[in-house]
């Protein structure tokens, strides 16, 4: 009978220990495609947190270390899809607004389609613009608590970082098939930018 005791003791002990880390939050108050809520899971960064470093694939699998673009102003686009009209229309805004950013300015359409996809839409669609693929254990849309739990994809966002690794400027747009407001996009860059 002691044995038994101790031996259900002991996998007690371990079973607390090796227990699995608490789930990530989860919000649906935040977006919506049309009248349909979407859920966002993880913590969503906010204007004066510092940017997380994870990597990016670019065209050719190379890495994009988030982290290397400190000390420079970074607009990051986030799309779904680069494949769906709503995607390819802001990603084509981003790019043709690169003339009002400051001079500089590193700017980036970021979703989870395969570098591939992204190569050929880049090419294809001639974007003055930067490319990287969150496809790749998703650790962009995790860190900056993006991802979409019914699709797996990312929540179309904009973010303006400031040279000193801060977002300066964040718009998750609320509906997910509409756009951002490339405006305030602009101007939050200018005045990340001291312009």
């Amino acid at each position: 009978m002691i044995r038994f005791v101790v031996v259900v003791s002991l996998l007690a002990a371990c079973s607390k220990t090796a227990s699995a880390p608490p789930a990530p939050p989860e919000r649906t108050d935040l977006i919506k495609r049309g009248d349909q809520p979407l859920t966002i899971v993880g913590k969503t960064l906010d204007v004066g947190d510092p940017m997380p470093d994870v990597t990016l694939s670019g065209f050719k699998m190379e890495p994009i270390q988030l982290s290397a673009l400190r000390g420079k102003l970074v607009v990051l686009s986030v799309v779904p899809s680069i494949d769906t009209k709503v995607c390819e229309v802001q990603s084509h805004r981003v790019s043709d607004a690169l003339d009002l950013l400051p001079k500089g300015t590193e700017v980036y359409t970021v979703s989870r389609d395969l570098p591939f996809a992204q190569s050929r839409f880049h090419d294809e669609a001639v974007m003055r613009i930067k490319m990287g693929s969150d496809y790749k254990g998703g650790a962009f849309g995790k860190a900056f608590g993006l991802e979409v739990k019914e699709t797996g994809l990312l929540a179309r966002s904009v973010w303006v970082i400031a040279p000193d690794g801060k977002i300066a400027y964040r718009q998750i747009v609320a509906d997910q098939s509409t756009e951002p407001d490339y405006d305030a996009l602009i101007a939050a860059a200018k005045r990340a930018a001291g312009a």
